[in-house]
């Protein structure tokens, strides 16, 4: 078999034929992302540099897979966000919730209320909670749940948790 690139592989899989060898995907899509405390253990588990582990999805918080871990395991796949937001001033410093010191998006911006973590819409609303021992973001405001109004819809996104919070590109990319 003639060798193959990440892409004739990816190719190759989705039309059923052979292709070297079974494409492997890491974090090539929020579905096979990695949260952002196993990446830094699996880092130091490979003995890697420490490196900032940037969270592309403070919902999740998916950590975007640096090259060198991308090569070690030969993945074919990429997260596209990851080509966005490179500048140091579209990161600020964060915590996640077992002490990792991350990078988080700077228009994310988590805040603590009571004991929780808080993510909310531009309107002030809080759409999200991170409770105190939990791994990541639940929604916490649900638009249509009394009331179906399909004219609302567009606003609305705006107030849901999986809508208003953007990863990379993230907001730079909004015309």
């Amino acid at each position: 078999m003639m060798f193959m690139t990440s892409r004739e592989r990816v190719l190759a899989a989705l039309n059923h034929r052979e292709s070297g060898h079974i494409p492997i995907d890491l974090s090539g899509h929020r579905s096979s992302g990695i949260a952002a405390m196993a990446y830094a253990r699996l880092r130091e588990f490979l003995g890697l540099p420490k490196k900032p582990i940037r969270v592309y999805d403070p919902i999740q918080q998916l950590a975007i897979v640096d090259e060198d871990v991308l090569q070690r395991f030969r993945v074919d796949t990429i997260e596209l966000g990851r080509a966005f937001a490179l500048e140091d001033k579209y990161w600020t410093d964060w915590v996640l919730p077992d002490g990792t010191p991350c990078l988080m998006p700077v228009w994310a911006k988590p805040a603590r209320e009571n004991g929780d973590w808080v993510l909310r819409s531009k309107l002030g609303r809080v759409i999200a909670r991170m409770p105190q021992g939990v791994w990541y973001f639940e929604q916490t405001n649900f638009p249509f749940l009394e009331e179906e109004a399909i004219e609302r819809v567009e606003a609305e996104l705006a107030e849901c948790m999986w809508s208003a919070v953007a990863s990379p590109p993230g907001p730079r990319m909004k015309a």
